[in-house]
């Protein structure tokens, strides 16, 4: 069994309707999104390496804010380096060139992919919090 066949089937047990689809490199992208509210959704991505037992993976959620008033940017580099310190745990706070918000994480899972699907789940209660502080410490923070 490969990894991506035991992720199939854990993302099956689970019910979540995810599929891979290959993209470059010999590597293989999931793809779902995250539902934070009545109307609101954070697409999210897995990057994994196809048949192999051991692989580098990475997760990210995207689209969690965006900064539209550029004079708050190194505002926002302070809060990115804050929360990076102190509340995205394994997960890293990156601001885009466009002023998309987004966390990823880089890990290595086996066939064991229990740990991945647990940093997955924790990746959205991490979008949730980080979300929060965004909207709440930096004014022109607008969802999209």
């Amino acid at each position: 069994m490969t990894i991506l066949e035991v992720l199939d089937k854990v993302f099956q047990e689970k019910g979540m309707p995810l599929k891979s689809h290959p993209i470059q490199n010999n590597q293989f992208l999931y793809q779902g999104n995250y539902t934070i509210g009545p109307e609101r959704t954070l697409p999210f991505g897995i990057v994994i390496a196809k048949d192999a037992e051991e692989s580098d993976f990475q997760i990210s959620f995207r689209k969690l804010a965006y900064l539209n008033d550029y004079n708050d940017k190194a505002k926002a580099l302070e809060l990115i380096n804050e929360l990076n310190q102190t509340k995205t745990f394994y997960y890293t706070l990156c601001l885009a060139g466009d002023g998309e918000f987004f966390i990823q994480m880089l890990g290595r899972t086996t066939l064991d992919v229990k740990p991945l699907y647990e940093m997955l789940v924790i990746g959205s209660n991490i979008a949730k919090v980080v979300i929060a502080e965004l909207e709440k410490q930096i004014p022109s923070i607008a969802k999209k």
